[in-house]
């Protein structure tokens, strides 16, 4: 197979090291990851970070395979989602992962890509993109990891219950991005013909026209999917994208 770069997000690793998920993903990164020439991971790699103290104990196992990747000379970048912001210099290093910021362009086999999470594309709903920009204040992240342990992982915990409620509570098409959003979004980047992102766990390819040009939208899928079936990630190579089901 000619080289390829792997896509993933929307893991959500469990804090128990036995969920299959964490099992799944554990798989993912001992087979199939060390045979591409870089792994991106869009956002939500876990389902819960209050901090890197908390943290690198919780996801230990992963925290190690991961850094034996980077070790070996597997290139890994990661971007934030809205469940894993919180990671700092600690996980960074213990790792080997390079961070990236959101949006950020990436060339690959002679095409330039746009990736991000894809959080903010989700502009209809108006209460979390509310609740986005306080989370994401340096402030409030500040005043956070400055809490003691307990504390912090009963508000992470209580924030994932009400993640879980807020998801039942709302339609679909209000969580799902924007079109507008996206259109506006290829404006800005006018020589971009492809954005890749996960957050709404619906993967698909979309054909999207602005201003008479056909462009491609990739959104990644999620790894809840992987305990009753395969996880969707995408593949680029110098044929181009392509969505891809995990286990193949």
């Amino acid at each position: 197979m000619n080289p390829y770069t792997l896509f993933v997000a929307d893991i959500h690793l469990q804090p128990e090291p036995n969920h299959p998920i964490n099992q799944a993903f554990e798989n993912f990164l001992i087979e199939e990851a060390p045979k591409a020439q870089a792994l991106y991971i869009l956002g939500d790699l876990f389902e819960m970070w209050v901090g890197d103290d908390i943290g690198l104990e919780q996801y230990a196992p992963i925290i190690s395979t991961l850094k034996l990747l980077t070790d070996n000379g597997l290139l890994i970048y990661a971007q934030y989602g809205n469940r894993d912001f919180l990671m700092r210099e600690d996980f960074w290093h213990a790792t080997g992962i390079q961070f990236l910021a959101e949006p950020t362009q990436v060339t690959l086999y002679q095409h330039t890509y746009l990736i991000m999470h894809g959080d903010n594309l989700c502009t209809d709903d108006k209460g979390y993109q509310r609740m986005r920009s306080i989370l994401r204040n340096s402030l409030v992240q500040w005043l956070f990891l400055n809490l003691g342990r307990k504390r912090r992982l009963a508000i992470g915990q209580k924030m994932r219950c009400g993640s879980a409620q807020h998801s039942q509570n709302k339609s679909q098409a209000i969580m799902d991005v924007n079109s507008q959003a996206v259109c506006d979004l290829f404006k800005q980047y006018p020589h971009i013909e492809h954005i890749i992102h996960g957050h709404t766990h619906r993967p698909q390819h979309h054909l999207i026209e602005v201003d008479h040009i056909t462009l491609h939208r990739w959104v990644l899928g999620d790894w809840q999917a992987v305990i009753d079936g395969p996880s969707t990630l995408l593949r680029v190579s110098a044929s181009g994208p392509e969505l891809i089901d995990y286990p193949y």
